[in-house]
């Protein structure tokens, strides 16, 4: 349940945003590059850098992975941390709820195990 009145504005203000709401739907399932959910999404590259922002800020989505490659470029994987949100509108109050994906343990201790020893990122070779 969300408390804060800021928060609960900044995530109707995500949930009611199209652009938004895409890159929510289109990261629920897999992690995906800023260049993917522009791809799939069909939202410009430089809309899709400022929502993909938003969105990490509000802690709805994550980065799930960062990727070297051998030539030095640099990119991240993001992923939803959104299952569901319901919003209740009544006379009285507004409340928001949002159900996050679950992480699995063993992931959640590789997760920060990766974090302070500095290995987030993974470097990968061209193939071919």
């Amino acid at each position: 349940m969300v408390v804060e009145q800021d928060r609960k504005d900044a995530l109707l203000h995500a949930m009611a945003d199209e652009f938004s709401r895409k890159i929510l739907l289109l990261t629920m399932l897999r992690a995906k590059t800023i260049q993917e959910i522009a791809d799939e999404a069909r939202i410009p590259i430089s809309t899709c850098y400022r929502r993909v922002h938003e969105l990490v800020t509000l802690r709805l989505l994550r980065v799930e992975q960062t990727i070297v490659t051998d030539t030095g470029k640099k990119f991240e994987l993001f992923r939803s941390l959104i299952k569901d949100a319901l919003v209740n509108f009544s006379s009285t109050e507004l409340s928001v709820e949002v159900t996050l994906i679950p992480r699995e343990p063993e992931e959640r201790l590789s997760s920060m195990w990766k974090s302070v020893r500095g290995d987030q990122m993974l470097v990968v070779s061209p193939v071919g």
